[in-house]
């Protein structure tokens, strides 16, 4: 009887241990999924157009004691791969290369590291070694992964030669003490471990870039710069992904290399042979020098920041050999889209970079009042000036091998997000710009409720001290914490029919109140 009950009660343990086991793996799941849902919800809340573009200054050198054709070699190389762009926190006006620049992924906020001389906070104590491993490997002194934001799969094709000498700039520019942020990552993905699997799949380090032999000197660099330092493809090229655009793994599909993509919001457009063969030179070099789009438009959005933090400081030559070899590339062109639903696909990958949150002007896919201006001549006049390009708008929005009647589907597909069953887009009330007065009585109506007497701790407006922390995170991150409910507020704080505009206003008032040295009406 005694082992018929230790037998039972053995069973019985073992049963409330998977079921523990699998509702802790179930909980797990939900928590991980719900925490990406919401990092999904925060960068499309993010619009491209509230982002103040800002470009940081190059720093002074210090080649005191050093190589001074070494420390400008390394500088070049900087600037040819953009290191400031991303280790320079530009929304906040940061220290150049001080790091800590929000990258914000499906999966978490990453935050840039400092990369400046100094040994508390900096690489300043790193060897050459260590700063070329964490090149070439994504493996940092302490030994732990990087995340593949770092682009150090594109990065282990740089020459020892060039590394040296980047490592000898670095060390020559001023030492910042800023301590690195902690990236806020979503379980499993914050334990960096878990990276191997990833590395494994996508990762496969070479030396270094040797090029083709028979390939001519000028075809040889351009490649380099393109495929090293320059990793174009990061953002030319799509990634594969998990179920869904909205979620990219940051690991290029090779056989689709350069044929485009979406960042922040914009188009990279395929820079491959199939685009750019009848395209001369000079207005590709154009396009880096004088942003100018190829079929028309300004360049906007990423591209422009790498123009002028990085293209704009190489030599003529280079910029020649970078548009040779673009050329050049061959690579296989993903499915074109057939069928009834080739207006969404369409529109889904070439047309969202920019409609979908109505980056750089373009009217928003389902915003029937941005739209509204575009089809009051008519739909012919729609077509015409999405098929030769208008404004910030490149013709065909650079799918250059879609035909007239491609476009047209793609068009079609946005219209109908806004237009009814009579072919006219109605009630739509004109936007009104907001001003701080407006911002006022949207926080008296609705924010006050906690703000004016610090409910479960919210800081009153005009209290400088109490929302420095705030200040120091931005607009941008103080807007999106409460649209989406983030940091203790409620989604959309607990305004439900309050607009974008309206929420913004309000965001805009306070932090106006609460930092009077600062200018928020730019927002």
């Amino acid at each position: 009887m005694k082992k018929a009950i230790e037998k039972f009660l053995s069973k019985k343990r073992n049963v409330a241990f998977l079921v523990i086991l699998i509702t802790a793996i179930l909980l797990s799941t939900v928590f991980t999924i719900a925490g990406i849902s919401k990092n999904v919800e925060q960068m499309m809340a993010t619009s491209p157009g509230d982002v103040e573009q800002y470009f940081p200054n190059y720093p002074p050198v210090n080649g005191a004691g050093k190589n001074p054709d070494l420390i400008k070699h390394g500088e070049y190389i900087a600037k040819a791969g953009d290191c400031i762009a991303c280790h320079t926190n530009s929304p906040q006006k940061g220290k150049p290369f001080a790091g800590g620049l929000p990258m914000q992924t499906p999966f978490g906020t990453i935050f840039s590291p400092n990369i400046t001389p100094d040994k508390e906070t900096g690489i300043g104590s790193w060897s050459d070694a260590q700063f070329i491993k964490a090149m070439r490997q994504g493996i940092s002194p302490q030994g732990h992964y990087y995340y593949p934001a770092f682009p150090y799969l594109y990065f282990n094709k740089i020459t020892t030669e060039d590394l040296v000498a980047l490592k000898a700039y670095l060390e020559s520019i001023p030492a910042i003490k800023q301590h690195n942020v902690p990236s806020n990552m979503v379980w499993p993905f914050n334990v960096r471990l878990l990276q191997a699997p990833w590395r494994l799949l996508f990762f496969h380090p070479t030396t270094v870039y040797e090029g083709v032999p028979q390939a001519s000197e000028k075809w040889k660099r351009g490649a380099y710069l393109v495929e090293g330092p320059g990793h174009c493809a990061m953002c030319h090229s799509p990634s594969y992904k998990i179920f869904s655009d909205k979620l990219p793994l940051g690991a290029p599909i090779q056989k689709f290399d350069l044929t485009g993509s979406k960042i922040q919001g914009y188009l990279a457009p395929n820079i491959t042979k199939t685009n750019l063969a009848d395209i001369s030179e000079q207005d590709i070099i154009d396009v880096f020098m004088k942003d100018r789009m190829i079929g028309g438009g300004s360049v906007e959005g990423p591209m422009l920041e790498v123009n002028h933090d990085s293209l704009k400081y190489l030599t003529p030559d280079d910029l020649s050999a970078i548009a040779t070899y673009l050329k050049s590339v061959r690579s296989e062109s993903p499915p074109k889209p057939t069928g009834p639903a080739a207006g969404k696909a369409l529109y889904e990958s070439y047309c969202s970079g920019c409609h979908e949150a109505g980056a750089g002007g373009a009217p928003k896919y389902g915003d029937a009042a941005s739209w509204a201006p575009v089809i009051k001549h008519g739909m012919p006049q729609v077509y015409k000036n999405a098929i030769d390009g208008i404004g910030g708008m490149p013709a065909k929005g650079t799918c250059v091998s879609c035909n007239d009647q491609d476009i047209k589907q793609a068009v079609d597909f946005m219209l109908a997000s806004v237009v009814g069953p009579d072919g006219k887009i109605a009630n739509v009330t004109p936007v009104k710009k907001l001003t701080m007065q407006d911002g006022k009585l949207i926080y008296d109506q609705n924010c006050s409720v906690c703000h004016a007497n610090g409910f479960q701790k919210a800081p009153k407006p005009g209290d400088i001290e109490a929302w420095k922390p705030i200040v120091k995170e931005g607009f941008l991150e103080t807007y999106i914490n409460v649209f989406t409910g983030r940091n203790g507020h409620p989604p959309h704080g607990a305004c439900a029919a309050c607009s974008d505009a309206e929420l913004k206003a309000a965001v805009k008032y306070m932090m106006q109140q609460s930092a009077p040295d600062k200018d928020y009406s730019l927002w």
